[in-house]
């Protein structure tokens, strides 16, 4: 009991200083806790929704991480404060302005803050980059990614193509993988040695025409 408490106590500090170090990110109304040895819960309060994406991908980076549970809460100041109607706007406009989203092929919905991205794209690439477009707006507290994406290719070409990227991505270890295709939706099981080759690994498999979703289910050496 006293060495997880000494690791818990370490990988404490070690969050607590990357936070602070972070420049876009507010640590003094954050909270931190150490579950199960290496699984960090964020808690308390930031100005606003990518400062609280920004804060769980910062926390992923350290290596001991094995797990963020993202219970941060946004509390914007009264400047920052839009209406529903206002975010609907600046969203459409922000996807009318990309280049790399088909932005007649998605719609978006608000409620208090809370937007709804639905429609069907042909790559996944498109899906995110939407969701990028629009986390950053003011006024967004939460952003629900319902975009779909239409299926173009074979699972036996799915897989032949995501080995392939493994095997061409240094940062990857493709020994320690195991990939399973079903229709359009892949299954990521093995051994990982941190959110790095995690994320990596994820990406990688997405990257592919037509996989509609990416099951991860590899273990992050702890």
């Amino acid at each position: 009991m006293e060495n997880i408490m000494l690791s818990n106590s370490s990988l404490y500090t070690n969050v607590m200083e990357k936070l602070r170090f972070e420049p876009s990110i507010n640590d003094s109304r954050i909270t931190v806790a150490i579950k199960s040895g290496c699984i960090v819960v964020l808690g308390g309060k930031v100005g606003s929704y990518s400062e609280k994406l920004l804060a769980e991908t910062a926390v992923e980076k350290i290596a001991s991480v094995q797990g963020v549970a993202n219970e941060l809460e946004v509390d914007f100041s009264v400047i920052y404060k839009r209406d529903d109607v206002d975010i609907v706007k600046a969203a459409l406009n922000a996807l009318k302005w990309s280049f790399l989203v088909p932005h007649d092929q998605i719609k978006v919905a608000v409620t208090s803050g809370h937007i709804t991205l639905t429609g069907e794209v042909q790559y996944n690439y498109q899906k995110e980059r939407a969701k990028n477009l629009i986390q950053d707006l003011y006024g967004v507290v939460l952003l629900t990614n319902n975009i779909k994406i239409k299926p173009s290719v074979t699972p036996f070409e799915v897989k032949e193509k995501i080995i392939k990227e493994f095997e061409r991505n240094a940062r990857i270890d493709a020994n320690n993988i195991q990939i399973e295709v079903a229709g359009s939706q892949v299954t990521l099981k093995g051994s990982v040695k941190n959110f790095n080759e995690n994320g990596e690994a994820v990406t990688a498999a997405w990257s592919v025409p037509g996989v509609t979703r990416v099951i991860n289910e590899l273990k992050i050496s702890c």
